[in-house]
């Protein structure tokens, strides 16, 4: 016969397991897969394809009714791409005024940039340990593409393959952390290009020149070197953003 203690202890074993089952039990019930809408995922992208590759302007008005029809969808599905790329840098949203492709203020460009030197100038030597080899093959494949998008004046490929080269290093640097952080920014980055070389072409005979230098140097392992050109690159990058915001290049078309 077990004794009082013995009696005790089993019952309040018993009755913290079965609190403990039902609340586990509640816990699991209240776990609830949601399906992908897979709606709303073709929407975000094709609406962040035209904002990169500048087929809509930096700064312009966006209607949830036009675009849904447009895309002969219902607003819903439009109204949380915008939200979705809000979260991205690449729509701005303004209550009683509506939804905008961003548009940036000179400010914006300046830290934009300072981020891309801080944020290149870490993971490229994390790619020379980590995944030198490979690294260095994508780099000059990319580099090998621009140079034929280059002899064939196609500028929209050339800013896309630009676009490329630099996200190898976040594609090969091992760390997640930075690559989330990049990607949070190398949208904006790109429709910046796109619309730069659509709207007031830079000398992209110096920045192919630059990026022969960028990949040159990692695959000789110049990384102090690759260093200084890359500040000297996003720099010149910076000056190039600046001036066709101050000339009214980014200017978002009147409606």
């Amino acid at each position: 016969m077990a004794s009082r203690s013995e009696a005790f202890h089993g019952v309040g074993s018993r009755s913290w397991i079965w609190r403990h089952e039902k609340r586990e039990k509640i816990s699991v019930r209240s776990l609830k897969l949601t399906r992908p809408n897979t709606l709303v995922h073709a929407v975000t992208e094709r609406l962040r394809v035209a904002i990169v590759n500048a087929e809509l302007k930096l700064g312009e008005a966006l209607s949830e009714e036009k675009l849904a029809a447009s895309f002969e969808v219902s607003r819903t599905p439009v109204r949380e791409a915008l939200s979705l790329l809000q979260l991205q840098g690449l729509i701005e949203i303004a209550p009683q005024r509506g939804s905008f492709v961003f548009r940036p203020t000179p400010d914006d460009i300046e830290r934009l940039c300072d981020f891309r030197i801080a944020m290149e100038l870490a993971a490229a030597p994390l790619c020379a340990r980590r995944a030198h080899v490979s690294t260095a093959a994508d780099l000059t494949l990319c580099l090998e593409k621009m140079e034929a998008a280059f002899a064939e004046r196609d500028g929209l490929a050339y800013v896309t393959l630009d676009n490329d080269l630099h996200q190898v290093f976040f594609d090969h640097c091992g760390n997640k952390y930075f690559q989330d952080a990049y990607s949070l920014m190398s949208g904006r980055v790109a429709a910046l290009r796109n619309n730069l070389s659509k709207n007031h072409p830079a000398d992209q005979t110096l920045s192919l020149g630059e990026h022969r230098d960028i990949v040159h140097c990692f695959s000789e392992r110049h990384m102090d070197r690759l260093g200084d050109i890359l500040k000297v690159h996003i720099g010149r990058t910076r000056q190039n953003f600046l001036n066709a915001l101050d000339c009214g290049a980014f200017d978002a078309p009147q409606s």
